[in-house]
């Protein structure tokens, strides 16, 4: 998979070769939303399952045990939805607001 970069200002690009490498790539909106959501849920997950092996989980009644380990996956898994639909209608109304911004003739 290739990483490709929008480039919007570049005062090193000075020849037309290198204005015209340049790739403008569109990501529909529904995966902006779905990756930016994921990306918060698996945050979220992995800093519960830290949390959970440190002295500081320990501190509040967290300790992971190994033979424990698919509990407590399961148990944070099911605690950071929570960040994550929360991330996910975020960018949903981020993505309504500017979709209001640029057609306001589809306002109520």
């Amino acid at each position: 998979m290739d990483v490709k970069t929008l480039v919007t200002q570049r005062s090193d690009m000075l020849t037309d070769a290198q204005i015209s490498a340049v790739q403008i790539v569109t990501v529909p909106w529904w995966k902006i939303i779905l990756i930016r959501a994921s990306r918060s849920y698996l945050q979220s997950l992995v800093g519960l399952l830290t949390v959970t092996g440190t002295p500081l989980g320990a501190a509040v009644g967290f300790t992971l045990e190994a033979p424990d380990f698919m509990t407590w996956l399961v148990k944070c898994a099911s605690i950071a939805l929570a960040p994550g639909v929360i991330a996910l209608l975020m960018n949903a109304l981020e993505l309504l607001n500017k979709l209001d911004a640029s057609h306001p003739e589809l306002r109520a």
